[in-house]
């Protein structure tokens, strides 16, 4: 794992420079292309690690890979991580880019664990759900668990709202098991 140190530099100095130019949500998007591009291929993201490989051939990769979908600005700040030879850090340093620009904006992340895909009508609800009970904008991550049965379960930072059916079934299963039952038995005629 590369230590923060590293990459954070790199975040908040991007960061500064969308502030600054008023462009959080658009700089975000496409770094968050760049960070699903590295995802993907390992290979790439390899290569752009690799010791070896010398800083032109990786920045020429670059341009041919992003350059007609990210601004000039946002290349500029790859090529800059590959000058300094920090280039195995640009998935930590755009993650750590994008957790500035959620705190900035007040945006929490809510993962969302459901039996199977919401339908939109049903994700916009959850959605405004969750940002009238936090007062937060959210951005959330849905997640298929068939282990849940049924209901969902949801996570914002340290929060766990468990509203599954296998929750249910448990604490039914505990009160069951818990419960002092006596049976009285009495003579009727």
């Amino acid at each position: 794992m590369i230590p923060e140190v590293v990459y954070s530099k790199y975040s908040q100095a991007m960061f500064d420079i969308a502030t600054e130019q008023q462009k959080l949500d658009e700089y975000g998007r496409e770094l968050k292309s760049v960070r699903d591009t590295l995802r993907e291929n390992p290979e790439l993201r390899k290569f752009l690690a690799h010791p070896l490989v010398p800083q032109a051939a990786k920045k020429d990769t670059i341009r041919q890979v992003f350059a007609d979908v990210l601004s000039p600005i946002v290349c500029q700040f790859l090529y800059v991580m590959v000058d300094r030879r920090r280039e195995a850090a640009i998935a930590e340093a755009i993650e750590g880019f994008i957790d500035l620009s959620r705190a900035a904006q007040n945006i929490d992340i809510a993962k969302i664990r459901v039996v199977k895909p919401l339908s939109a009508e049903e994700e916009a609800k959850l959605v405004a759900s969750l940002e009238s009970m936090t007062g937060k904008k959210i951005e959330p991550l849905y997640y298929t668990d068939p282990s849940i049965i049924g209901g969902v379960v949801i996570q914002i930072g340290d929060q766990v709202i468990d509203g599954s059916l296998l929750r249910q079934l448990r604490n039914m299963k505990h009160s069951l098991l818990n419960v002092n039952v006596t049976n009285e038995v009495t003579d009727e005629k």
